[in-house]
């Protein structure tokens, strides 16, 4: 009991990302040796009584307190701010390779977005929105002609004019290989579609320099809406249809989810694209 009333006297709350700012720790520094300085003079006063009361000391009580504090409180607090500011040096080393730790768990190392389950993560949060799953078309074609490097450098490209369209408002992620995704926060299905497909054909027309080569390449996408009473893998799963239904009908367009039935009526894709040529 006496000791855990001590180390919650002793030690002020504090995160370990306080730890990163200077004056914070400084000041903590400070607050644990005044406060361990306090217990130290306690004990030399005990210590001091208990001397005494044994015969022990060749000076008076008072003249012993008085040395002891003299000499004492200072080397106490000196010790004290010394020690706090080297354990909290170490303290901010393991909370920056941690802070990185959880970065890099959550970041697409080739195209530096978020990766999947920072991206699902994310939407735990949300309760209105348009999610729109893309992929690069035929993109194992460019790995066969080109090699991985190129395909890697096409994904880079890619994922930099999503990363664009997104801004600090929206969210994109790469969610594995070729596939994308992408949360439109505060826009309709219909706002969400008018910016995928400026995306869309940005991609289209932009000239990428992959693997000694340039080249261009084309994306296809599905919308669904995110809203109130609806969740994520609901949404998820419209989005895939219409992603699916857009490669079935001609690659390098974007469908949302209200035209699934008319386009699968009229034009019903024979094969999944994204399972055999992407």
């Amino acid at each position: 009991m006496l000791m855990d009333y001590l180390e919650r006297w002793l030690t002020p709350n504090i995160s370990l990302t306080d730890f990163n700012d200077r004056t914070i720790v400084l000041r903590y520094a400070l607050h644990l040796s005044g406060r361990m300085a306090l217990v130290a003079w306690g004990l030399i006063v005990l210590l001091h009584l208990l001397f005494h009361a044994l015969g022990l000391l060749p000076y008076s009580v008072w003249q012993g307190i008085l040395i002891g504090t003299v000499m004492g409180i200072p080397l106490t607090i000196t010790l004290g701010v010394l020690a706090t500011i080297v354990v909290g040096r170490s303290i901010t080393a393991l909370a920056d390779a941690r802070l990185e730790y959880l970065r890099q768990s959550r970041t697409d190392m080739l195209s530096g977005l978020p990766n999947r389950r920072a991206f699902t993560e994310a939407l735990a949060s949300d309760e209105r929105g348009v999610l729109l799953l893309l992929d690069i078309d035929r993109f194992k074609q460019v790995n066969d002609r080109y090699g991985h490097l190129a395909g890697d450098e096409v994904i880079v490209a890619v994922a930099r004019e999503f990363a664009g369209l997104a801004g600090d408002h929206h969210l994109v992620a790469r969610i594995g290989g070729e596939e994308f995704a992408v949360f439109f926060r505060d826009m309709t299905i219909e706002e969400a579609k008018r910016a995928a497909d400026e995306a869309r054909q940005a991609v289209e027309t932009t000239v990428i320099s992959a693997g000694g080569q340039r080249l261009n390449v084309t994306i296809s996408g599905g919308l669904a809406m995110i809203a109130a009473g609806r969740d994520y893998a609901a949404a998820y799963s419209a989005a895939d249809r219409a992603l699916y239904l857009a490669k079935g009908s001609g690659r390098n367009r974007i469908v949302d989810e209200g035209e699934l039935a008319t386009l699968t009526t009229t034009n019903p894709p024979m094969t999944e694209p994204s399972a055999q040529a992407g």
